[in-house]
Formats: C-alpha cells, structure tokens, sequence
C-alpha cells in the first residue's frame, strides 16, 4: 500500500512539473546569421485566443551586417499555420518583419514553429514560435 501511496505522489509530481515547465526555443543560433542577423522576437506567446478567431503574431528580424538581407523562405509544417514577409532585401541596420497566422480552429494549447531560410545561411534554417491557447468552442443554442 506504501508503495503505491508513494508512485501515485511521484506520478502527481511529473505530471505537475510537466505541465509548469513550457515549451521554449533554443535562444542560441547556431547557423551562419549568427552576428549577422538579430532575431528580436522567437518565440511569441498569445495567451488565450477564442476559438475560430485567427492569431497573428509578428517576427522582427534586424540586419546588423555590412549586405543586404534577404528572406529566402518562410516555412510551416502544419496547412493551420500561414507566412507572409517582405520578399524585398532588408539593408544593413534594417528590421523586417515575418507574420506568422494561427487559425484556430483546435481547442488545445498550441506550439507552432516556422522554419526562416535566410541568404546568410541557405543550408540552415532557424526556427520562430507562436505559442498559445485557444478556447473551447463556444455551443450552438438550443433555441429555435
């Protein structure tokens, strides 16, 4: 009975460290933009976002070298998961921007990761996040 008491706690334990330990990308970069290009936002968090309702968070991305930066691709793996960037260089100094658009449509937390391919670095990609929740669908009413 002991023993049981004490996996039952152990089990309680994990799940809550689980569940307070989130999801965060690496804040290292380790392709070839590295001292070229600043990434100002990786990850985004939205909090809550009702049901149906698309989310859109937007990536700065600043050039802080010598050429001009170009933002080759911008890809997601998942069809609920949109981009859309300047496809024009970004000069030295520079920010640009990268919207990334959740549309909602799943009641669950949700962790979607783009891949930005860069003329810096073409054979490596680097990842941005947008991080929420979206709410439960609200019911239809019963009236008629």
């Amino acid at each position: 009975m002991r023993n049981l008491v004490r996996l039952s706690l152990l089990l309680c334990a994990l799940l809550l460290a689980s569940k307070t330990t989130a999801q965060t990308l690496k804040a290292v970069d380790n392709s070839q933009n590295a001292g070229k290009v600043e990434w100002l936002d990786r990850q985004i968090t939205t909090g809550n976002v009702p049901f149906g309702q698309p989310v859109t968070g937007e990536f700065r991305v600043k050039n802080i070298s010598t050429e001009n930066l170009l933002i080759l691709q911008v890809k997601s793996s998942c069809h609920c998961t949109t981009t859309e960037w300047d496809q024009n260089p970004i000069a030295p100094g520079k920010t640009g921007i990268i919207k990334v658009t959740y549309d909602s449509q799943k009641e669950l937390d949700f962790y979607r990761i783009v891949s930005v391919i860069t003329n810096f670095d073409s054979m490596q990609s680097v990842p941005l996040a947008l991080v929420g929740k979206v709410d439960k669908k609200p019911e239809a009413s019963s009236e008629y």
